[in-house]
């Protein structure tokens, strides 16, 4: 996508999600390329957070470069997910830290004792073992990178080749001293361990849920956003299975007659969650909104589009987002890539393939027991 066009100075106060510089990127390849050059001209601090790290070709260029850049004293640090990086998650933590990087693995999997060393905790293996088995449903979701506290990257690419093979992504490149620094507290406090603590200033910025009341204050403001629409809401979600109270607000927006359109992938990397989400296509449908299967390849991307606000990041709208799973997303309402955003939404509508109620199946019995338990999915 081209650059944002600068915006001119303003004297009233910054609107709510107005960064300095903000620009979507939507290829794979672009964004990997930015990170790794933003790696490789590093000066102070690199902080990496990412659900999956694996140690492909791709993952071995970031640790080629994150290794390059602890070794010329910058500071770097990577916390990765104990479930989503637990194919190579314990030679990536190796590598990292020969090379003088300091490495977190969020909650990893009881048995994978050998990773404990590179837990978040503290404590002996016995004390691990259970607070681990005790948490295994909670997982640290989140995208973000962070570089010499200045430009920061946040979406929904984890560190995968197999993000370039076929699978549609959005991410955001966001310059601004202040507000990245926003961005770095709340990873600060997830490496180590703060309690976070309600900030009104950061709803205005992004979306995070370290604590139980941030938790609830974002799941809040966005069924806010979505009830208080007055024109459009835009949805895009990988894994879509919402919670009764965002189900309520998408079918309420579309009796106000907004402009509701929910973008879903008509084939998923999670083989049963098309099968879920079909158990909410025909109440959506009834009420007004339009609904469409992504087809070109693995739809991963995940935003939100309320009139003139943007919303990206790496929730999916679904259970395991809302109660379970570290999120963080970030407020866009720059007119400029807002609209880029918008293009990129409709461009991937326009390779879709659109539901009516005369072509929606009824979900099947597997559909239905997965719906059942889509609390813990």
């Amino acid at each position: 996508m081209p650059n944002a066009m600068p915006r001119p100075t303003q004297t009233a106060a910054p609107r709510r999600g107005t960064w300095e510089r903000s620009e979507l990127i939507v290829n794979a390849e672009q964004y990997y390329g930015r990170l790794l050059r933003a790696i490789a001209g590093a000066r102070a601090a690199v902080d990496l957070e990412c659900y999956r790290f694996d140690l492909d070709a791709l993952g071995r260029r970031f640790v080629d470069a994150l290794s390059r850049a602890a070794g010329r004293g910058v500071r770097v640090r990577v916390l990765m997910d104990g479930v989503g990086s637990m194919a190579g998650g314990e030679e990536l933590a190796r590598r990292l830290s020969a090379a003088g990087a300091a490495v977190r693995i969020h909650n990893p999997l009881p048995w994978l004792t050998r990773s404990y060393r590179w837990s978040l905790l503290r404590g002996g293996r016995i004390y691990k073992f259970f607070l681990f088995f005790l948490n295994i449903n909670r997982r640290n979701h989140r995208k973000l990178c962070i570089v010499d506290g200045g430009a920061a990257w946040v979406g929904s690419f984890n560190i995968s080749a197999e993000h370039k093979q076929g699978w549609r992504d959005y991410a955001l490149e966001l310059h601004d001293d202040g507000k990245v620094a926003g961005l770095a507290d709340s990873f600060d406090r997830i490496w180590t361990r703060r309690e976070s603590k309600y900030r009104p200033a950061n709803i205005a910025r992004f979306l995070s849920n370290r604590s139980n009341r941030a938790r609830r204050m974002k799941n809040r403001f966005i069924v806010r956003q979505l009830l208080g629409s007055q024109r459009r809401v835009w949805l895009v979600a990988a894994y879509f299975a919402p919670t009764a109270q965002f189900h309520r607000a998408l079918v309420k927006a579309c009796g106000r007659g907004r402009d509701v359109r929910v973008l879903l992938p008509e084939h998923s990397n999670v083989r049963i969650f098309p099968g879920l989400s079909s158990c909410y296509y025909r109440k959506l449908l009834e009420s007004g909104a339009r609904l469409f299967l992504y087809r070109p390849g693995i739809l991963h991307a995940k935003a939100l589009l309320v009139d003139g606000l943007a919303v990206v990041g790496s929730s999916n709208w679904n259970f395991r987002s809302t109660v379970h799973d570290l999120e963080l997303d970030v407020l866009i309402d720059a007119p400029d890539t807002v609209a880029e955003l918008e293009a990129a939404v409709a461009g991937d509508m326009s390779r879709s393939r659109e539901l009516s109620l005369n072509d929606t199946p009824a979900p099947s019995i597997a559909s239905w027991l997965w719906y059942v338990i889509r609390y813990w999915l």
